[in-house]
């Protein structure tokens, strides 16, 4: 059974503030938990109802051990920030992800203030459908452990190491390690553009786009044209978690 100061500590981790003050984050869902339970984070307590428990594979309850709480469904309502939860959810601490630790060998994306937090977590699932492994956020961007974020991830943010770092200052101390390619509405044509390993693809805000200084510090503008021609539709653009998923497939293609 939790306690009311359980009940209200979990809760408080729905505020960005109380969870990176506390060094903790919700993870819920059963899919997501059994992909917890197989990953690198570090669980701290997993609550769970008797029919999670029961139907779990020994695999899974073996991995989660003296973690495994068992509550009761109107305890895990309390707790869950869904608007329907599901029968488990795991407290996690937040690993440590200094900017020293980003490697430059095959393709990094990057974001500059990205704001949406579902936006987020489709650009992490993305990624780990095509085998990149690293993220680099600017620091004013959406919290990657905000619960919509982690949820929309379905699983790929325990795959995925996400950095966030004062961007224009990382991008103009790494010329000499990559490529840095920025998307943008006048760029080059996806299709057309030499792709170049190790590239950073530079993403900018949903509405503002990439700011001007990081613009005057990348290598090549690049973009997705429009078919058949640009006076053809009135949409004046494509979804930032769309644009990513074609810039990556387009990457992997050479």
């Amino acid at each position: 059974m939790l306690t009311s100061s359980e009940i209200k500590q979990i809760k408080s981790l729905k505020d960005k503030a109380n969870r990176h003050e506390q060094q903790k984050f919700v993870v819920e869902g059963e899919k997501m938990v059994a992909e917890l339970a197989h990953s690198a984070f570090t669980i701290i307590a997993v609550y769970a109802t008797d029919e999670w428990i029961e139907q779990s594979s020994n695999d899974i309850k073996g991995l989660l051990k003296e973690k495994l709480i068992k509550v009761k469904t109107k305890e895990l309502e309390r707790i869950s920030s869904l608007k329907q939860p599901q029968s488990v959810l795991a407290l996690v601490a937040m690993p440590q992800q200094p900017e020293t630790e980003i490697q430059f060998k095959d393709i990094i994306l990057a974001f500059d203030d990205i704001s949406d937090p579902g936006n987020l977590g489709s650009i992490i699932r993305i990624a780990d459908w095509f085998g990149i492994k690293q993220i680099v956020c600017s620091s004013t961007s959406v919290d990657l452990y905000n619960p919509k974020t982690i949820q929309a991830t379905m699983g790929s943010i325990f795959r995925v190491n996400v950095f966030y770092t004062d961007l224009e200052k990382w991008v103009s101390a790494n010329k000499q390690n990559a490529t840095f390619y920025a998307t943008l509405l006048n760029g080059k044509s996806v299709y057309a553009v030499a792709k170049k390993r190790p590239a950073v693809l530079v993403f900018g805000n949903e509405s503002r786009g990439v700011s001007q200084s990081i613009q005057q510090l990348i290598d090549q503008a690049i973009s997705i044209p429009k078919f058949p021609d640009e006076k053809s539709s009135p949409v004046e653009s494509l979804n930032i978690a769309m644009s990513a998923a074609i810039f990556c497939s387009e990457w992997r293609r050479d």
